[in-house]
């Protein structure tokens, strides 16, 4: 029997409904699911029927004020970071906060691999040299840059949780030798796995020729590398920051791209997003600009991922309304 619409379990999406259906993730049967534009998260209120709320893992802060007299008391994120939510405000008024751990994580590792593998060998030059009728030139150009094959490279991994795993193991299929760092100690078995060395910031910087970030923004890790960090690397290491923007100091990253202090990096992600005109790293001088690769927070985003998160989602709403545990609960 087709239950009611006024027995259907509510929900609020700030995703397009669009989204669920291109990748064959539609919300099931038993949920009412009123989809909102997250722009108009400033002038609104949840309905009171609305017991649960589905944001995505990236945007601006979701205003405390929108779960004034709601009866919200659930909030699914379709991905990794938390970040967008008051984590005291939650915990206060006992909302359930749960996100989807290791969804991206090969999306992510993938991503911080192929385009390692592209800075290192200078490929993304090429792009805009051969239609201008430059090919001897910039073959030239690239072959006195030295390109850089990633076997025997030294990969540091900051952030040992699903997502550095994963990164950690494409690099050492890579034939890579990995360190491993995390704000919370790594688990040895998990680090025995790709034979990581653990250790700590410092010495992880000092050492690797890439170094890959993958904390949680939080509290602990805003900053957690800016001018000091940047000055311990090694001059011809690469950083990588698939994360979240506030962990690297972008001024701080510009001036060390500037000064040559490191090699290179590949930023998916900024402070502000969408990225500001006045973002340092969107204004370097050209020859800085060769030694960087800039995405639009896409590192995580592939058919699969998207696939795996929506459904994880839906089941995890599921559990909710059925009172049974919760999976991957953070708050």
């Amino acid at each position: 029997m087709i239950p009611s619409r006024n027995s259907l379990e509510q929900i609020i999406c700030l995703r397009p409904e669009s989204d669920f259906i291109e990748f064959d993730a539609i919300a099931p049967a038993r949920f009412q699911v009123e989809y909102i534009n997250p722009s108009d998260l400033a002038i609104m209120r949840f309905p009171e029927k609305a017991k649960a709320l589905i944001i995505p893992a990236v945007g601006s802060k979701i205003p405390n004020e929108v779960f004034e007299n709601s009866n919200i008391k659930m909030v699914q994120v379709t991905g990794a970071g938390i970040d967008r939510l008051d984590a005291d405000f939650c915990r206060k008024n006992q909302i359930a906060v749960c996100n989807v751990q290791g969804g991206s994580a090969f999306a992510v590792a993938e991503y911080c691999v192929g385009s390692v593998i592209m800075l290192s060998r200078q490929l993304h030059l090429g792009i805009n040299a051969l239609p201008r009728g430059e090919y001897s030139t910039i073959r030239s150009k690239m072959i006195e840059k030295r390109m850089v094959s990633l076997q025997g490279q030294h990969i540091g991994i900051v952030g040992f949780g699903s997502i550095g795993r994963e990164t950690a193991r494409l690099f050492k299929m890579m034939g890579c030798q990995i360190s491993c760092f995390d704000v919370l100690t790594p688990d040895p078995i998990e680090a025995s796995k790709v034979n990581a060395q653990i250790c700590d910031l410092p010495s992880l910087l000092s050492h690797s020729d890439i170094v890959s970030i993958h904390v949680p923004l939080t509290d602990v890790t805003n900053g957690l590398i800016s001018n000091i960090e940047l000055q311990k690397m090694k001059k011809n290491a690469i950083l990588v920051n698939a994360a979240r923007g506030g962990i690297v100091n972008e001024h701080a990253l510009a001036a060390a791209l500037e000064k040559g202090l490191i090699k290179g990096a590949v930023v998916d992600v900024y402070s502000q997003e969408p990225a500001l005109s006045d973002n340092p790293l969107l204004n370097l001088s050209q020859t800085a600009m060769e030694r960087v690769f800039l995405s639009p927070h896409i590192a995580g985003i592939t058919k699969q991922s998207w696939t795996y998160l929506f459904q994880k989602s839906w089941q995890n709403l599921a559990l909710y309304f059925d009172n049974e545990t919760l999976s991957d609960r953070q708050i």
